[in-house]
């Protein structure tokens, strides 16, 4: 039997990645029917979040408006924020990137009714909700490891309606990512994207 062959997105927004393979997950992950990502319980935040170095300095050149809106208990040492070192990563756009530090509650900067102070503050602001939160953590569960599209490690949740994959689903993870895949692609990358999961059914 030969190899699943990989299929490839030509036509997306991540400008970094000429050629964007997709793992054959994506084809075959399935959802509970009742499954939305609005139903998020945070979990994927529990151990901070890898972002590029230029999300970070932007964060960090925006401090002093995030610290307004964080929690009391939240750290408000900016130079506490990120851990001391990067890493060669060639999924970010810079190729570098860096986590975040994290606490009892999870990454530095979730909030305690789990939402993140980076897009509240955004909310607060009227500005654009991606102006501060990472590119990853809008795309999740949708990620690109190694320069192929695929779905992240379920692992980290034990509910269905959250972010995990269960065997015999209803609903393909493009109708219940529709969103993220569409943020993370582009109109035409998610265009191509749809076509070959319907050329699959």
């Amino acid at each position: 039997m030969g190899e699943k062959r990989i299929a490839e997105i030509r036509n997306h927004r991540l400008t970094h990645i000429a050629v964007l393979k997709v793992d054959p997950v994506v084809f075959e992950s399935k959802f509970s029917h009742g499954c939305s990502m609005t139903n998020c319980n945070a979990s994927c935040c529990q151990h901070g979040v890898m972002v590029d170095l230029q999300e970070r300095d932007k964060i960090l050149q925006n401090a002093d408006l995030i610290r307004q809106h964080m929690e009391p208990e939240q750290e408000h040492d900016s130079s506490r924020w990120f851990d001391p070192d990067d890493e060669h990563d060639e999924d970010f756009p810079s190729g570098r990137a860096i986590g975040t530090q994290a606490n009892d509650r999870g990454c530095i900067f979730l909030m305690r009714d789990g939402r993140c102070v980076l897009q509240f503050v955004a909310t607060e602001q009227g500005i654009s909700k991606h102006t501060l939160k990472p590119f990853y953590c809008f795309a999740f569960p949708v990620t690109v490891v190694s320069g192929v599209l695929t779905i992240d490690d379920p692992d980290f949740t034990n509910r269905s309606q959250c972010c995990s994959m269960i065997p015999g689903g209803s609903r393909s993870v493009l109708e219940v990512c529709a969103e993220e895949f569409e943020f993370v692609l582009g109109s035409g990358g998610m265009k191509e994207l749809t076509e070959m999961m319907r050329a699959k059914e």
